[in-house]
């Protein structure tokens, strides 16, 4: 045993202890406490990382916006959706949306009501927002019962 990690003569004023103070263990609490913090800080820095740009620049996703409008060039409330994902969203009052991590690349945009829904293929840039403008849903007639 060396001589810093030798018992104190304070140790034995009572007589001998029924347990020795374990120098390392102190040590070991430490250890583990800085471990604990280098892990909480890890987990802070990826959550963050994973809502930056850079993330969806590596992902390879973007963001799509526009304005929907119907056939009489007003606003249009309805849906949207990305083919052949999850991805859906709505239009505001005045007609606008925007749907977040879209798949980079050539998709298929669909602007719906209750009753029809009309495709309008796009291009997403990964880590870009892009605005394709105006979009115009085209009602059609809904037949009679």
């Amino acid at each position: 045993m060396a001589f810093e990690n030798s018992p104190s003569l304070k140790e034995f004023e009572d007589g001998i202890p029924q347990k020795l103070s374990d120098p390392s263990a102190r040590r070991k609490r430490i250890r583990t406490l800085v471990l604990l913090l280098v892990v909480l800080l890890l987990f802070f820095v990826a959550v963050s990382f994973a809502q930056s740009d850079t993330s969806a620049l590596l992902a390879g996703k973007g963001s799509l916006s526009g304005q929907a409008l119907d056939d009489s060039g007003q606003p249009f409330q309805g849906y949207i959706f990305v083919l052949g994902t999850d991805i859906e969203a709505e239009t505001n009052a005045e007609g606008d949306f925007f749907v977040d991590d879209v798949p980079a690349g050539t998709q298929t945009l669909i602007l719906a009501n209750e009753y029809a829904g009309y495709e309008f293929p796009v291009v997403v840039a990964a880590g870009e927002t892009v605005d394709i403008g105006e979009i115009q849903f085209i009602s059609t007639a809904v037949p009679e019962e």
